[in-house]
């Protein structure tokens, strides 16, 4: 199998509102080519997609091309090649959207559990959420420990599972468009998940509850061992 097309002579556009700005415009600018955008925050099924990104800096942004066909069998076999442009984001001169602001505070952002209300921080649900069932006598082996979100390069993930313990780190994370879920990808997971319980086919997306600059509350359904399981977080006192 040969590919359809050669990705050096497949040319990408980034084409800023104004100098720097991270609010732009990219473009596949090369006739029958198809395919897709594939970035850190999203994805764009279209050759050309308007983008509002997040953070400053060279930002690294990839078109998949689907390419490949086999003439003599009647099976078509299809594999993808890439090409990446970068793009230099110098200034926020358009504002986000307050959810990122809210959980990577200037860039990067450190939570622990909120155990405010001793009662309800790390505890079972129904599979709506918003019934309180139980909350364990012992929290978990966790209980101590802290994650970072931050926005270095791209959307980065970080779990200490105690204050002494060695970061677990290479994970990322994502909104999805109306920032009501938030997924982990990678190893690492969030604080209180006990062993990877709250994984459902190898997803770790949970359901937002609440997020603001103060508190952040996730809920994930049909968990290993209850209906619905619901985490309480705050920010990490500095």
């Amino acid at each position: 199998m040969e590919n359809s097309f050669d990705p050096e002579k497949i040319e990408l556009l980034a084409i800023h509102s104004s100098p720097g700005s991270n609010l732009f415009t990219l473009k596949m600018n090369t006739p029958g080519v198809t395919g897709y955008w594939n970035y850190s925050i999203n994805k764009g099924f279209s050759d050309e997609v308007e983008v509002l990104y997040p953070i400053t800096g060279t930002q690294t942004f990839t078109y998949v091309v689907s390419s490949g066909y086999l003439p003599d069998s009647d099976v078509t076999k299809v594999e993808y090649v890439t090409k990446t442009i970068d793009v230099d984001i110098t200034v926020l001169d358009v504002a986000v959207p307050e959810e990122w602001g809210h959980l990577v505070g200037e860039g990067s952002k450190t939570w622990v559990f909120d155990k405010s209300d001793l009662t309800k921080w790390w505890y079972m649900t129904d599979a709506d959420w918003n019934a309180f069932w139980w909350q364990p006598e012992d929290g978990p082996t966790d209980e101590l420990g802290r994650m970072t979100f931050d926005l270095d390069g791209r959307p980065n993930f970080t779990y200490h599972a105690s204050p002494d313990a060695d970061p677990v780190t290479g994970s990322t994370w994502v909104f999805n468009s109306d920032f009501s879920r938030l997924t982990i990808i990678g190893d690492a997971n969030i604080l209180g998940v006990e062993g990877g319980g709250v994984q459902v086919d190898g997803l770790k997306e949970y359901q937002i509850i609440e997020l603001t600059e103060d508190r952040l509350v996730l809920f994930m359904s049909g968990v290993a061992w209850s209906p619905g399981w619901v985490w309480v977080f705050k920010p990490m006192a500095e």
